[in-house]
């Protein structure tokens, strides 16, 4: 003869059961680890170098930056600024509010608002129009600009000197240009500015 259970049984069995049912089917799976970026943080970057010159390495890939007053080993990790990607889309493309080191780009004109300047910066192989804003470094001669911590700002509408309106990327100035440590004076290629 079997036992069949109480009536209460089953029913709180079945409380029981759709409870922990709702509770597995319910709960939010814990959000991914944010990846671990091999880049300076925005607090270390305006910490460290916001409104001030740098050291910059001699790594080709990434950019190793440091303050003029931390031991000659220790340094931090920036990309280096490759302007919007026109070869293939969607790769390496630059991240608005993120930090990046120009180097190697070429001081264009200055713009009609103060502090903007016009310059072609990028890759060896590929140099782009770029709006650079300044704040504290004023340009008196064209040239070659000093590698400068930067900041993408993202693209803004500008109309060229032919009537074409395009999306031009903007990034805005962190640091001072890089401290000169390649012994002699810097080089007549290069811009010359003062600080205000």
């Amino acid at each position: 003869m079997r036992v069949r259970p109480e009536p209460a049984v089953r029913i709180i069995a079945a409380v029981l059961a759709a409870i922990v049912i709702a509770a597995v089917g319910c709960s939010k799976p814990a959000p991914p680890a944010a990846p671990n970026s091999i880049y300076a943080s925005a607090e270390q970057v305006e910490e460290n170098f916001r409104g001030k010159p740098f050291v910059l390495g001699d790594d080709n890939a990434t950019a190793l930056v440091r303050p003029l007053d931390w031991d000659k080993d220790r340094w931090l990790k920036l990309p280096f600024w490759f302007g919007v990607n026109i070869l293939v889309p969607g790769v390496r493309q630059p991240k608005e509010g993120d930090y990046y080191v120009i180097s190697e780009a070429q001081l264009g004109k200055p713009l009609d608002a103060p502090g903007e300047w016009m310059i072609e910066a990028g890759s060896s192989l590929i140099k782009q129009e770029t709006i650079l804003q300044t704040s504290r470094t004023r340009y008196v001669t064209g040239g070659k600009l000093l590698p400068t911590i930067v900041q993408y700002m993202g693209k803004r509408p500008f109309v060229r000197g032919d009537g074409k309106q395009v999306e031009i990327p903007v990034v805005r100035e962190v640091s001072l240009p890089m401290k000169w440590t390649l012994g002699g004076g810097i080089p007549a290629s290069y811009a010359r500015y003062r600080i205000e």
